[in-house]
């Protein structure tokens, strides 16, 4: 595309010169008009003309080479709307009205084994629906432990496996509980909250 933009470029120039210009002389002549003498180039045309055909020349050159340019943009602005659309649709799908209290058992059926619709988790009380992230929290994803159910252990703790019945009865600890901090405000400030968990007792995280 670019050699035969070139190609064309350097054609258009010299086919209006060569129109405009279809006999040459070799010697310099002056035209008499009016009685004034009025220089003229070796082409026996008068020197305006000659600046009117070379700036033609360069519109038309330069209305070529931005042809691809403008085939991009316009490539790019028909990819735009259709991720929009995507996106649009992705969201519908993935929409779950909220709820002022959800049960952990409810969460469950939202663990993200349905590839298009929400994804919920729980941490410190509140549920969010993390849909946007089914790449970190979906199934087969790094963190999908944490899908469906109350993470908030999980995420205090950066722990990738289930606690024992031994270590769920031992309290967060100070580091634990900034740790938390941490994720429940990444996870606020990104994901969609549908309500409060069912049961949580505020006393087992707060710092």
């Amino acid at each position: 595309m670019i050699t035969m933009l070139s190609s064309v470029c350097v054609f258009v120039p010299i086919l209006i010169v060569s129109t405009i210009f279809p006999s040459i002389q070799a010697f310099t002549t002056v035209h008499i008009t009016n009685n004034e003498r009025r220089p003229s180039t070796k082409l026996n045309v008068e020197p305006a003309v000659v600046a009117g055909a070379i700036a033609t020349a360069g519109a038309v050159t330069w209305w070529l080479s931005g042809a691809d340019d403008r085939d991009k943009q316009a490539r790019y602005a028909d990819w735009e709307v259709k991720e929009r659309e995507y996106q649009e649709e992705r969201e519908r799908l993935a929409y779950i009205a909220p709820r002022d209290v959800w049960k952990e058992e409810e969460l469950k059926a939202y663990d993200g084994s349905d590839e298009t619709g929400p994804l919920l988790m729980a941490v410190k009380g509140d549920v969010f629906n993390v849909w946007k992230g089914r790449n970190f929290y979906g199934p087969g994803a790094e963190y999908h432990l944490m899908a469906g159910r109350d993470a908030t252990r999980f995420l205090a703790k950066n722990r990738l496996e289930e606690e024992s019945k031994d270590e769920k009865r031992v309290e967060l600890n100070i580091a634990e509980r900034a740790n938390l901090e941490v994720w429940y405000w990444t996870l606020k400030n990104k994901y969609q909250l549908l309500g409060r968990l069912e049961g949580y007792n505020p006393e087992s995280t707060e710092m």
